[in-house]
């Protein structure tokens, strides 16, 4: 329980008690806490404390903000190798979670000498844009955009997308994507995202962009994904590419 007399600051107390409900199965994935309100009241401390601690909890992943339904114990963070291409079905399947996809739009048009350039082809060739949301166990986790050229699979836009993955159906094309040059960042949720991902705008969401190649080397797609950054987390494995450096301005006696 919280002590006002405590050394440690009354939202840092209030975090580790969430905490240890979370470790205890006492609040369970997936399951709504108490209100801000009900939290201030069991402990006898402001709304304000209560809201900067939930608030931080959120920031680190322990919990989850659902627009219009209150703050639940968020899901298990999914880790995976950044320096592996996989697709957002393949890395649910391998925690164990039932995963889908949600159309949002699909249209055509003319690439831009840019796109072209990234892609490939020729100015103004068609290409498809397709954007779907990606659900794991019923809960929006990603947004994938695709940029295709329509060369690829004429009809590649009247297929079902939903219940079917778009590598999988662009194999049965014979066009297999083997790599991926890619850039991620730390971005915040536009209203269009958050209200997709059901959560408040501005929530840290991890942005992956670039291109994916085929085992030719040839682009076959510009992809963005906006991942929910509550969810997940990627490891980078790293070298020097100088293991022989010489620190020469550090004293030997370190001093």
């Amino acid at each position: 329980m919280i002590h006002q007399h405590n050394r440690l600051p009354l939202y840092i107390q209030l975090k580790e008690w969430i905490i240890t409900q979370i470790e205890t199965e006492k609040f369970k994935s997936g399951e709504k806490i108490p209100t801000e309100h009900r939290l201030s009241e069991m402990h006898e401390i402001s709304r304000p404390t209560v809201r900067q601690a939930l608030a931080e909890l959120v920031q680190e992943g322990y919990l989850e903000k659902r627009r219009g339904l209150g703050t639940y114990v968020a899901r298990p963070m999914f880790t995976g190798k950044a320096s592996i291409l996989r697709t957002f079905g393949e890395d649910m399947e391998m925690i164990g979670l039932n995963h889908s996809a949600k159309m949002i739009s699909k249209k055509q048009y003319n690439a831009s000498v840019p796109l072209a350039n990234e892609l490939n082809i020729e100015p103004d060739s068609p290409v498809f844009e397709i954007v779907r949301l990606r659900l794991a166990n019923g809960t929006p986790l990603a947004i994938r955009t695709s940029i295709i050229p329509k060369a690829f699979d004429p009809e590649l836009m009247n297929k079902d997308l939903e219940n079917y993955g778009l590598y999988e159906m662009l194999a049965k094309s014979n066009h297999f994507p083997s790599y991926s040059k890619q850039k991620f960042q730390a971005v915040a949720a536009t209203k269009e995202e958050a209200e997709l991902l059901l959560v408040k705008a501005g929530t840290p969401l991890m942005l992956w962009k670039g291109v994916v190649y085929t085992t030719n080397n040839q682009p076959i797609e510009k992809v963005k994904i906006v991942y929910l950054g509550s969810h997940f987390s990627f490891e980078i494995d790293q070298i020097r590419l100088e293991s022989n450096v010489h620190f020469t301005n550090i004293p030997a006696n370190n001093e």
